[in-house]
């Protein structure tokens, strides 16, 4: 069976998108498609450093990135040249995209963690012309690209000249006729506008290409989404929280999505625990979009409780699956109504599914977007599943990206004849059409024939009140194949032990599911910068500790 789900009264909004084949956008009012409607709100559009307190209009954005496009375009920069971009979130790092996106150019973003052979792979990828950098990834991309004879300029923001290279503020000085100014001609539907990493959790990262069509419709689904949900729930959203990183499809899109609203911006550049909760009750923020470890913070942390966060009245979370105990723990605590989840990839341009329901269907991710087609596939026979039946959840979609660039064959690999996209994540529907994901394929531990998902048994250790946070992986073993066995960050001021947490587990799931490799305490579980537990990092540990021992 498929799911799927028509236009419908999303009709109009994706005629943003369509009208994308049928002209080319030439004079930059088009681009308020970006910047928003010329509308009363017009005191709202703006972005704000809630490490500063500064701020930047949405006009002052607009002329800014049009004076840069101009600059570039002077140093040499032509229609489908790639610009690198690793930076952390800062007004220059929106002006800057911009800027690439009206010269025509493709926008590769960077992990400012990454290692400097992640730099290297990437770079060797996408063989950037110009790279945009923060100081504090610069000398890393100097080293990176120093000897590299396709990058001709390397652009810093900031105010010290710290590398070899220009400087962004000399060159955002242009001052241009913004309605004199010509965006470059683009094919929507072929030429692509961004290059996004693949999260690499189990690898190095792929380059995703992703076309002009695909942004436009995502920033379609997404202002259907939220003047849906305001709608139903009769509330508005004035001022907005980012937080997930911009140099990630999840932070870069939805981000970017909203400067086609009213909606004033406050961004953060990374989490820390105070910073973030005065955030929301300084501004009053109305949404933000979370990953599950915010998630978790919100549920447990004792430091919550001493914040008003009663104008949060939009929560997004999406990057890995939220268990429905922690969307319970989170509305109790801050009187939050609930937690929209949502289910996406970049390959698919990040938006499969989204909860606009009010049905109170916690743990589900909702149904699938607008144009979309998902089915699931039985891991062992291949065949199409019914409802409630675990298997590999398969997309179709017209926000399917253009492929890997470099990478053809796996591109192919990753989709089937009929066009669908093999997600590598498993999951299940309900009689309703709402989807579940339960974890992704590679993850799953093998124990005796048995599949035991790491996100259930996570799950159910975060309802512990002695855990802070935890993730599992598969110990392996001779016999059984691989153990389950959990790291776990204890709670501040409990000590649970390990036999406490194995017998807890022991508890309440069969025994394919118990926590037979054991329990690790540790400090911290390592993450990527969209909240996925980076399961390779943790079996490192164990193979380390399991070396120590001999």
């Amino acid at each position: 069976m498929v799911v799927r789900v028509g236009v419908g009264p999303q009709r109009a909004e994706l005629a943003v998108a369509g009208a994308v084949e049928r002209r080319q956008l030439r004079r930059l009012p088009h681009a308020h498609v970006v910047h928003g409607e010329q509308d009363g709100g017009q005191r709202h559009r703006q972005q704000i450093s809630a490490d500063t307190g500064e701020s930047m209009t949405c006009n002052q954005i607009l002329q800014s990135s049009v004076n840069l496009a101009v600059a570039l375009q002077r140093l040499g920069l032509k229609k489908n040249d790639v610009v690198a971009l690793s930076s952390e979130n800062r007004f220059e790092f929106t002006v800057t995209a911009l800027a690439i996106m009206y010269s025509g150019g493709v926008l590769s973003t960077l992990n400012v963690t990454y290692s400097p052979g992640e730099i290297s792979h990437v770079f060797n990828i996408t063989k950037p012309k110009f790279i945009f950098t923060s100081p504090i990834t610069a000398q890393n991309i100097h080293d990176c690209s120093k000897d590299l004879p396709y990058v001709q300029k390397i652009i810093v923001f900031g105010e010290f000249d710290i590398i070899p290279g220009l400087m962004y503020n000399d060159l955002v000085k242009e001052n241009v006729n913004v309605n004199d100014f010509e965006v470059v001609d683009v094919n929507g539907m072929n030429d692509t506008v961004a290059i996004m990493c693949s999260s690499g959790t189990t690898g190095l990262p792929k380059g995703v290409e992703l076309t002009h069509v695909n942004f436009l419709t995502l920033c379609a689904h997404m202002k259907y989404y939220l003047e849906t949900s305001m709608a139903k729930r009769k509330h508005e959203v004035k001022t907005a929280m980012a937080l997930i990183p911009w140099f990630h499809a999840y932070g870069f899109i939805t981000s970017f999505a909203l400067l086609s609203k009213p909606v004033k911006i406050v961004f953060l550049v990374r989490f820390e625990e105070q910073q973030f909760l005065e955030t929301i009750q300084k501004y009053k923020v109305n949404m933000t979009t979370l990953v599950p470890p915010l998630a978790v913070f919100l549920a447990k942390h004792p430091l919550v409780t001493k914040y008003d966060l009663t104008s949060l009245n939009e929560v997004w979370c999406g990057a890995a699956p939220l268990s429905m105990e922690i969307q319970h723990a989170v509305a109790k605590r801050t009187g939050i109504q609930s937690i929209r989840q949502g289910y996406g990839l970049t390959e698919v341009t990040m938006a499969c599914c989204v909860d606009l329901t009010d049905k109170g269907k916690e743990g589900s991710c909702g149904t699938p977007a607008p144009g979309m087609q998902i089915k699931v596939i039985d891991i062992e026979s291949g065949k199409r599943l019914g409802p409630r039946k675990e298997g590999e959840l398969w997309i179709k979609s017209p926000l399917r990206m253009k492929g890997y660039l470099g990478d053809k064959a796996s591109s192919d690999a990753l989709i089937d004849a009929e066009g669908y996209v093999r997600t590598g994540d498993i999951g299940y529907y309900d009689e309703e059409g709402f989807f579940y994901i339960v974890d992704r394929l590679k993850e799953l531990i093998k124990y005796k024939g048995f599949q035991v998902a790491p996100a259930e048994l996570e799950a159910l250790l975060l309802q512990h009140k002695g855990v802070a946070d935890c993730g599992v992986v598969g110990l392996p073993d001779e016999t059984a194949g691989e153990l389950p066995l959990a790291f776990v960050v204890p709670q501040p001021g409990h000590k649970p032990s390990e036999d406490e947490l194995v017998k807890y587990v022991a508890s309440k799931v069969s025994p394919a599911k118990h926590l037979r490799g054991g329990v690790i305490f540790i400090n911290e579980i390592p993450k990527n910068a969209s909240g996925k537990i980076l399961r390779r990092e943790l079996r490192a540990m164990l193979k380390q500790k399991q070396k120590s021992k001999l």
